[in-house]
């Protein structure tokens, strides 16, 4: 009998080398994962830490901001007035402020590209809307989570082909033998869990009008129109007369507002409660000065302002112009980094803007509708216009200070009004 000669099976001694080489490639994948994850980790501990202390600035910023406003019913961007210094290294600019809101932003190089915001809607909001919140691009995003936990890409293992191994050729026909099982190297590669998205962030959207000047003071020092009747003497001027009257009214009313009210020296033979009772009664009679000098000396002011460049859009039918800005009365620190300030509130928008620098200034922008008939009968493009404006001076329940109320406006052509305003017809 002819024996078979015996092949050796050159798979079965590669299995032993393929399945070592796979092992140390999935070993070095997980050390390099485990490597990015601690720094990854490390970087992340660094920007919360960073990111608590920036928003904690922003925190203390809004409590100065309420102290601030509890003493001048006004926000502010004077970060210096406010007496507030970053303390997280943080460059914070402040966005804007008015009597309703206030915001601002903040930048730190270890958050880079996150920015830490606070929006503050409302004088003495403490809700979760008005808290310190930061945000961060969707480019940031996408670099940040590119190392993931998971998501390292582990070395390629080569599999050995699947080819069957031949059958020895034997002198004699007989049935192929089938390729012997082979082990294979299996790495688990688990899909790496993804970090839930954040909450989304509640933010604050304040309305302002669509041409809201750019000046911070004129929008920290005006107010909305309307909220006042008709009070006391009602008297027709021109924007000069206009100024010096509400020069005069605001002189008293801040004489009065600034006047000390007078001891009272107790009587070493009345009790405390007899103390505390006269003392009432010499404030009350303190404020009621101030009142009964309100009531005399607030006014109505029917003011006529001359008109220019004026525009017609007979599409639209709006006739739009332009006035001279009214001075209002200012008052200035010795300070001169403070320089000049209001001494009068302004409810006047969106028609008017106040501001130290520029007094009221008109902006009464698409607000005056003229039908194509009225304005052609008119002549709008050629004749003499005027703006009659109707402002009390004097105290409101809203303010502590002097103010000046927009009530309603008319504006006339040939002494014959062509349109009318008020606060609300819009």
């Amino acid at each position: 009998m002819a024996l078979e000669p015996r092949v050796a099976n050159p798979t079965s001694d590669s299995i032993t080398s393929r399945m070592a080489r796979g092992f140390a490639r999935a070993a070095a994948a997980v050390v390099v994962l485990v490597g990015l994850t601690a720094a990854l980790e490390a970087q992340g501990g660094d920007k919360a830490k960073v990111g608590d202390s920036v928003k904690a600035d922003l925190s203390r910023l809004a409590e100065l901001e309420r102290v601030w406003y509890d003493k001048n019913r006004t926000f502010t961007t004077d970060l210096r007035a406010l007496g507030f210094t970053p303390s997280s290294g943080a460059n914070i600019t402040m966005a804007y402020a008015s009597a309703r809101s206030w915001a601002a932003n903040a930048s730190h190089p270890t958050l880079q590209p996150t920015t830490c915001f606070i929006v503050v809607s409302q004088p003495g909001g403490s809700g979760s809307a008005d808290r310190p919140f930061c945000s961060e691009s969707t480019d940031n995003k996408q670099v940040a989570s590119a190392p993931a936990k998971g998501e390292t890409k582990a070395a390629p293992v080569t599999q050995a082909p699947r080819t069957a191994a031949a059958a020895p050729v034997t002198p004699k026909t007989a049935a192929p033998q089938a390729a012997p099982s082979r082990p294979q190297v299996v790495v688990n590669r688990r899909t790496a869990r993804r970090p839930a998205a954040p909450a989304p962030v509640p933010t604050t959207v304040v309305q302002l009008p669509a041409r809201a000047p750019s000046s911070g003071a004129a929008l920290m020092n005006t107010r909305a129109a309307g909220g006042v009747a008709d009070a006391g003497v009602t008297e027709a001027v021109t924007p000069a007369q206009f100024s010096e009257r509400v020069n005069a009214i605001v002189t008293l009313a801040l004489e009065s507002m600034n006047a000390k009210m007078p001891d009272v020296a107790r009587d070493p033979y009345e009790s405390a409660a007899e103390y505390q009772a006269r003392v009432a009664q010499a404030f009350a009679a303190f404020q009621r000065r101030e009142t009964e000098l309100y009531a005399r000396i607030s006014r109505t002011f029917v003011v006529s302002i001359p008109v220019k460049d004026v525009k017609y859009d007979a599409d639209r039918e709006v006739v739009d112009f332009s006035v001279e800005p009214v001075t209002l009365p200012t008052a200035r620190s010795f300070a001169a980094s403070e320089g000049a300030r209001l001494s009068v509130a302004c409810y006047t928008r969106p028609v008017f803007w106040c501001s130290p620098d520029s007094g009221m200034a008109y902006d009464g922008t698409d607000i005056w509708r003229v039908p194509r008939a009225t304005a052609r009968s008119a002549d709008v493009l050629r004749s003499p216009l005027t703006l009659v404006a109707r402002f009390v001076v004097g105290r409101r329940d809203d303010a502590r200070s002097p103010s000046v109320s927009l009530v309603s406006m008319e504006l006339q052509a040939k002494g014959a009004a062509i349109s009318r305003w008020d606060p609300g017809s819009r």
